[in-house]
């Protein structure tokens, strides 16, 4: 999988949350390279389309197997054109079932790769999977990147999903309406280097909706000619695969049980 001939395309990079499902008209237009997160595929409708030029994958490594396999078993509904990611135990993870589609993170200029550096390192934590994104649209070469679904967990609900057991049982019971895990994340930082993609010039981000930390951070998405995404009711997977391969998911839960008696 190559990205020939993509570079100065619109990306459309989305995330998770509520806002997704409310993307002003004509933002977004179905000749856009489309850019998934994690387990995008659990959502209700295709917001974006069935089509997905890159899945960016992150997050805990050992739920990773599972998020794979569920997606493979969702081919019929998404078609998935290549996936990356910057952890080599989710790459291996990956590479199980989707080899064949894989592509290295995309490199970005050095200096914004140290200026992204130092800010992980001034926050003391590491950016979320959708800020990784944008990064890696950077690398292909966006120069203009419309984010939708990056909600920072502010909103009432996480995400546009309902939340399975098999994920309430390995990340939390409240997980789909918690805000966000302070001991990993920091709003500030994807905020900040949101500001350092802008600052170094070359590329513009643009939002897809109001109401969310973005606003003061990009302009709103101006409306285009041209044909949308086609939105169409799925039935996704209620829940991550219970097997990848020969591995069970209910071991992992029994680890995480057995660790939190332990502490």
């Amino acid at each position: 999988m190559t990205f020939r001939d993509t570079a100065n395309q619109t990306y459309v990079v989305a995330g998770n949350g509520t806002s997704l499902s409310h993307v002003g008209e004509s933002l977004i237009l179905a000749s856009d390279k489309i850019v998934r997160t994690n387990n995008f595929f659990f959502e209700p409708q295709t917001y974006l389309g069935s089509r997905v030029d890159l899945v960016v994958m992150g997050g805990d490594p050992r739920v990773a197997p599972f998020m794979v396999e569920t997606l493979w078993r969702c081919r019929s509904t998404y078609d998935v054109r290549a996936w990356t990611s910057r952890h080599p135990k989710i790459i291996r993870a990956g590479n199980r079932r989707f080899a064949s589609n894989f592509v290295p993170f995309p490199e970005i200029a050095i200096e914004l790769e140290q200026r992204v550096k130092k800010l992980v390192e001034q926050y003391g934590c590491k950016p979320m999977t959708g800020t990784n994104a944008v990064l890696a649209a950077w690398g292909l070469g966006a120069r203009r990147i419309i984010l939708t679904g990056y909600d920072f967990y502010q909103s009432g609900k996480r995400y546009t999903y309902d939340v399975g057991p098999h994920q309430s049982a390995l990340l939390g019971a409240d997980l789909n309406n918690r805000e966000i895990d302070t001991q990993q994340h920091n709003i500030n930082l994807d905020l900040a280097i949101f500001q350092t993609i802008q600052q170094f010039g070359a590329c513009t981000l643009l939002r897809a909706s109001s109401g969310t930390a973005l606003d003061a951070e990009m302009d709103l998405a101006t409306k285009r000619s041209g044909p949308e995404p086609i939105i169409r009711k799925t039935v996704p997977p209620k829940d991550w695969a219970p097997h990848a391969g020969l591995y069970p998911l209910a071991a992992l839960k029994m680890m995480r049980r057995v660790r939190s008696v332990l502490k």
